[in-house]
């Protein structure tokens, strides 16, 4: 799948983004500042203790935004489920690697993970997660 968006430098909330679940918007806008806190960092050092709080946090929230999306979707009968939950489990692969080459001498440079990490959650917010948006809002309405 082409991804054409780019992110802004740092990711900034604002209503349109709503899913119309006030958890899930909280959880995004708990994301954004994760993200934001990442990059605004002057610099990240490799293999350092900073660096595995940033891969562990970035794991950890990744799954627990998602078990929470993919099981309201579930609940409203998500057309797209599928699709949705395999976009999750590419971001948890991806996040898997850069753990796993953590201690590595192969391993993945700061400036990288906080790139993927930017423009993964910012494109699928902003087409995956508004998707979703678009049929939650249209179930409100029926």
């Amino acid at each position: 799948m082409i991804k054409t968006l780019v992110a802004p430098e740092v990711l900034e909330w604002t209503n349109s983004l709503t899913l119309y679940n006030d958890k899930l918007d909280e959880q995004h806008k708990e994301l954004f500042d994760l993200i934001n806190q990442i990059i605004t960092q002057e610099r990240i050092e490799p293999m350092s203790e900073d660096f595995a709080i940033i891969l562990s946090k970035i794991s950890d929230y990744g799954l627990e935004h998602f078990k929470t999306e993919e099981k309201l979707m579930q609940d409203l009968n998500y057309p797209h489920l599928d699709k949705h939950r395999k976009e999750h489990r590419e971001y948890l692969y991806h996040v898997a690697l850069f753990n796993t080459n953590f201690k590595s001498k192969n391993y993945t440079e700061p400036a990288k993970v906080v790139k993927f990490v930017k423009g993964w959650w910012y494109w699928h917010i902003m087409m995956q997660d508004l998707d979703l948006a678009n049929y939650i809002r249209e179930k409100l309405i029926d």
